[in-house]
């Protein structure tokens, strides 16, 4: 199977000015998924996709050498991510020649993963021959106690059966799609425009307890704490 590797960090965010370089526990944001990158690289290609060239720098003084710079068109914050997937994979395939079988796609905004736990997903990718796989968090906010506000009016977001009356009966069903990685197959992406669809993706249980994915300066704080306890 042939994999890209595929990170996209654009240079704009309207939570935090220029995230993908903010700093975590005295490193640039991107660094952590730049490095469990480089760990599985052996066996993939690795695109960055971005449109700061402080990104692009960064990024050779780590090892990675990117002559492609994302158009501004495919970098504002509401740009989806397909078209800049596309894009970047027409790219390479323009001025190198390569093509692919699956896409691994990895935000710099979810530092915090386990390198055994990527392998194990590309691998069950492979082995199972699926179409799509997905990481996902058991949520911590529990549904049975999330509400919805309308007006005045409010319902729960989903209803708790009768039986379960105390936490400790809740289900334990949901699931959050935490960011930490997406794989889906190249005719998969073209045909649904997104990694994911009802029908074919899989998914993929995280066995941490808090999934970050990095928005805000409180998210950034939560990470540091999180790692330092790491």
């Amino acid at each position: 199977m042939k994999l890209l590797i595929f990170i996209p960090a654009r240079s704009g965010s309207k939570g935090i000015k220029n995230k993908n370089m903010a700093d975590l526990n005295k490193r640039p944001l991107i660094y952590y998924t730049l490095n469990i990158a480089k760990k599985i690289r052996r066996n993939a290609y690795l695109f960055i996709s971005t449109d700061s060239k402080k990104i692009i720098k960064y990024c050779k003084r780590f090892g990675f050498e990117n002559r492609y710079l994302r158009p501004k068109s495919l970098s504002k914050d509401n740009s989806s991510m397909f078209p800049a997937v596309m894009h970047g994979v027409r790219w390479i395939k323009k001025n190198y020649g390569k093509t692919f079988d699956a896409i691994l796609l990895l935000q710099p905004t979810t530092p915090i993963r386990q390198l055994k736990e990527l392998k194990l997903a590309i691998n069950l990718f492979r082995n199972k021959k699926l179409k799509s796989l997905i990481s996902v968090t058991r949520m911590k906010e529990h549904p049975y106690d999330c509400i919805q506000l309308s007006g005045n009016k409010w319902n729960y977001l989903v209803s708790a059966p009768k039986k379960a009356n105390r936490r400790q009966n809740y289900e334990k069903k949901f699931y959050f799609i935490d960011g930490a990685f997406f794989l889906a197959k190249v005719n998969f992406l073209k045909k649904n425009k997104s990694f994911i669809n009802n029908k074919n993706t899989k998914f993929f249980v995280q066995k941490r307890e808090r999934a970050v994915d990095i928005n805000t300066p409180e998210d950034l704080s939560i990470a540091k704490a999180l790692m330092k306890k790491k």
